[in-house]
């Protein structure tokens, strides 16, 4: 395999993947950030495994887990006084640290459990009408689908569901544009989609695809406005992105994935512009919102946040841990992260595209794809690829889909012979 010729077609810089310049300067005592290898040191993966399945479930960094730690024994302690005494700033701490990753107000935040909760609580408390009709694709993931079956079935609105492409290896950004701004029609309120398919590994041009629906909107009502909705946890915490630079309406995520951030956390962010879409589903133990029931405060519009943050008692040592789950990414910087994570699974899809025995069926180039790469291997079924991998101490997994395909996931923790001897791996396996 020619590595600096990949590299050079991908537009990744040589040596991205070994050093991050100095940042002692950002040190504290929990953290050695000045390597890759410093990096991964923070997690406690099993030695003799090789981890290619973080986008199912992460694992947390020693920070993350500090933090955790910390706040159980507390709860364990005194947890009466300890919640009454935080639960306030600990909520909002959260909040804000999810908004300074994003670059968006803390309002627009809602914390969530994962991102089911968050697709759920969106798509079901959608004001929609009679008649109505929600667009969204065929390649969306079960919690979607059921999702917007269950807003449908409230509001009596229909969906329709369409492919954005055949073949996602060969499919192009302006080809899937177009065939959504086709299917637009008059009735259209919702547009739903996934930023980085799970089922083919897939990375939809989302801000093109915002684009030519507020040229749709801008011919429109308020009242007819379409609302574009994105599931973007398979992004999330891998491209340096903003709220602002996607363009969309509402983003959906959970955090313990790509951000490897506490198991049962996400975030639900929204639009201040959007919010009045949505109606509450579960009620909100937030401050302001429990106050004026109470009495206490007069009446008011309270904030989106505030509003939708399903409330009741969580696994609030995770969720208050949340705070250092952002920051670990900031402070090795977003951009970094980016450009390692592309470095490692362009190195991984060159590979597996040099062997006749294996169809790559997600996209090589980093524009089109993140991190999730499906492919098949003659003669074996993907469960079968996955037990033989894992035979050699590889976590790969399936996808959960009626077409399902073998998934190798590197994630910036991931090392350059990691991914190498997944490639050795593949290439040995044979029916």
């Amino acid at each position: 395999m020619d590595r600096r010729s990949f590299l050079n077609r991908s537009g990744i810089a040589i040596g991205a993947t070994l050093v991050l310049p100095s940042l002692a300067s950002q040190k504290s005592q929990h953290l050695t950030l000045d390597t890759w290898a410093g990096i991964r040191s923070q997690f406690r993966f099993a030695p003799d495994k090789i981890p290619m399945s973080q986008m199912l479930l992460a694992s947390h960094p020693k920070w993350v887990n500090d933090a955790i730690e910390k706040h159980r024994n507390s709860f364990d302690e005194n947890p009466v006084e300890y919640w009454e005494e935080n639960w306030i700033k600990l909520e909002k701490r959260a909040r804000e640290s999810a908004a300074a990753y994003l670059k968006v107000d803390p309002e627009e935040i809602m914390l969530t459990d994962s991102t089911t909760m968050g697709l759920g609580l969106l798509y079901t408390g959608l004001r929609l009408n009679e008649g109505d009709e929600i667009l969204t694709t065929t390649h969306d993931h079960y919690s979607t689908e059921k999702s917007l079956e269950y807003a449908a079935l409230k509001n009596k609105a229909s969906i329709r569901r369409i492919p954005l492409y055949t073949d996602p290896a060969n499919a192009s950004a302006g080809e899937m544009v177009d065939r959504m701004a086709k299917e637009i029609k008059a009735n259209t309120r919702i547009i739903a989609v996934t930023w980085v398919h799970s089922c083919t590994g897939m990375k939809l041009p989302i801000r093109q695809l915002a684009d030519a629906i507020k040229k749709v909107n801008e011919k429109r009502t308020e009242a007819a406005r379409i609302y574009f909705c994105v599931d973007g946890v398979h992004g999330f915490g891998i491209e340096n992105v903003t709220m602002e630079d996607l363009g969309c309406d509402f983003f959906a995520a959970g955090t313990h994935k790509w951000i490897f951030g506490p198991r049962g956390t996400g975030i639900l962010w929204g639009k201040k512009d959007a919010w009045n879409m949505v109606v509450p589903t579960v009620p909100a133990f937030s401050e302001i919102s429990y106050y004026m029931w109470l009495g206490a405060i007069p009446e008011a519009k309270i904030n989106f946040s505030d509003l939708h943050s399903p409330g009741g008692f969580h696994s609030f040592e995770h969720r208050w841990a949340l705070n250092e789950a952002f920051d670990f990414h900031l402070r090795i910087g977003k951009d970094k992260i980016e450009q390692r994570t592309h470095y490692l699974n362009t190195l991984l899809k060159e590979g597996l595209t040099e062997m006749k025995h294996v169809k790559l069926h997600t996209p090589v180039s980093t524009k089109l794809s993140a991190a999730i790469n499906c492919f098949e291997v003659d003669g074996l079924k993907p469960e079968e690829v996955v037990k033989k991998l894992r035979a050699k101490n590889i976590i790969a997994n399936t996808s959960p889909y009626k077409i399902s395909y073998t998934r190798l996931t590197p994630c910036m923790i991931n090392s350059e012979e990691e991914v190498k001897a997944c490639i050795d791996a593949v290439a040995g396996l044979r029916s």
